[in-house]
C-alpha cells in the first residue's frame, strides 16, 4: 500500500528543505477527538473535500498542529492518521494552476486585493520568488489581463467571473508555452508556491526525513466512496452525493498538448512522489531512467519496528 511505502522511505530534508516546514512550524490538519481521527492536510488532493468530511460528518476541526503534537496524538493517545494522494503528473498541472494564480501581479494591487491588506502585504514578501520566470506574467498586470487569456468572452462580459472555471480555457497558446518553459527552467527543488511543494514532503516529520505515522493513505480520485468507508468504520452515513466541495474547474491552458519531453521533466521533478507514494510512472515516462532505489540506511530510524526498516526507499535517476 501508499502508507506501509512511505514508511519505507527517508527524504533528503536538505534538498527538499524549501518543501519541508521545520517541526516547529503548524501544519493544517482536521482533527476529530470523538473519532480519535487526524486528517493531514495535503494541498490539490482532495483536500477541500476531505476538510468537508471531516467538519460536517466526523466532527472534527480545523487545527493547525506541530508535528510533535501530531506524534502524541497517535503514539500516546491511539489516534489514527490518514490523508489523501493524488497521481502526481495530474496533481501538479492543478497546482501549478492554483499557485500561478496566487502569485499573480493582481496579487499586488487591483480590485481582488484592494479590502486585503494582509494578503497585499505577504504577496510583497514572496513576491521575488517568480524573479527567475520573469516571462510568466509578461503583459499582465491586471487580473482581467489574466482572464482574458482563457475565459470566453461572452462570460467575461456577464461580470460571472467564477464562471470562467466550468468553461474549456480558450487559450491561443502562450499559457501553455509559458507553462512548459517554466518546467524546463524549474528544478524541483525551489518552489515559488506551497501548492508546489510534494505530496511526500508534506508527510514527513520536520527536517528528520522520517514519515509521519500514517495510518492509512487514500486515493484522491476516488474520495468520496473512500470517505464513505471511511465513515463507516466510525458507524457514520455520508449519503451519496454529499461530497462535492472540491474546486472542480477547467485547466487554463489545454493539458492534452503538453509535450512529451515536459510531461517526462514533470515525472523526473516528482520522482519522490512517485517512489514513496507508490504510483506507477505514467506511460510517457516509462523510458525516461528513473528508478525507485532500495538503499542500506545506517543509523537507527524513528518509529522502527524490526531491522527491515533500515532498507530505506529514495528515487534514483
Amino acid at each position: 500500500s501508499s502508507a506501509q511505502t512511505l514508511q519505507q522511505c527517508h527524504v533528503d530534508a536538505k534538498k527538499y528543505k524549501a518543501h519541508i516546514k521545520s517541526m516547529h512550524e503548524p501544519v493544517m490538519t482536521s482533527v476529530s477527538h470523538k473519532h480519535k481521527m487526524i486528517y493531514r492536510n495535503i494541498p490539490k488532493s482532495a483536500s477541500s473535500t476531505s476538510r468537508h468530511a471531516m467538519m460536517d460528518f466526523l466532527e472534527g476541526q480545523d487545527l493547525q498542529l506541530k508535528h510533535d503534537e501530531l506524534i502524541n496524538l497517535v503514539h500516546e493517545d491511539n489516534y489514527t492518521m490518514l490523508s489523501f494522494i493524488r497521481e502526481p503528473l495530474t496533481r501538479f498541472y492543478s497546482s501549478y494552476d492554483e499557485a500561478y494564480f496566487r502569485m499573480g501581479p493582481w496579487m499586488g494591487e487591483g480590485e481582488i486585493v484592494w479590502d486585503k491588506p494582509k494578503l497585499r502585504e505577504w504577496f510583497k514578501n514572496v513576491k521575488h520568488k517568480m524573479d527567475k520566470y520573469p516571462y510568466l506574467y509578461e503583459g499582465m498586470k491586471e487580473i482581467n489581463d489574466f482572464r482574458k487569456m482563457y475565459c470566453p468572452k461572452e462570460v467575461l462580459d456577464t461580470e460571472r467571473f467564477l464562471d470562467c472555471n466550468k468553461y474549456d480555457s480558450i487559450d491561443d497558446g502562450r499559457l501553455l508555452k509559458r507553462f512548459e518553459q517554466f518546467v524546463h527552467d524549474y528544478d524541483g527543488i525551489e518552489p515559488f508556491d506551497v501548492h508546489l511543494n510534494m505530496q511526500t514532503t508534506n508527510l514527513i516529520y520536520g527536517s528528520s526525513g522520517e514519515p509521519l505515522p500514517m495510518s492509512a493513505l487514500y486515493n484522491a480520485s476516488n474520495a468520496e466512496k473512500e470517505w464513505q468507508e471511511v465513515a463507516s468504520q466510525k458507524g457514520v452515513t455520508i449519503p451519496d452525493g454529499e461530497m462535492k466541495h472540491g474546486r472542480h474547474q477547467s485547466r487554463r491552458f489545454d493539458v492534452s498538448k503538453v509535450s512529451e519531453a515536459t510531461q517526462q521533466k514533470i515525472c523526473q521533478i516528482l520522482a519522490l512522489d512517485y517512489c514513496c507514494l507508490n504510483f506507477k510512472l505514467p506511460e510517457v515516462c516509462d523510458n525516461v531512467g528513473l528508478y525507485c532505489a532500495l538503499e542500506q540506511m545506517e543509523g537507527k530510524r524513528m518509529w522502527k519496528k524490526d531491522d527491515s526498516l533500515n532498507v530505506v526507499i529514495r528515487p534514483w535517476g
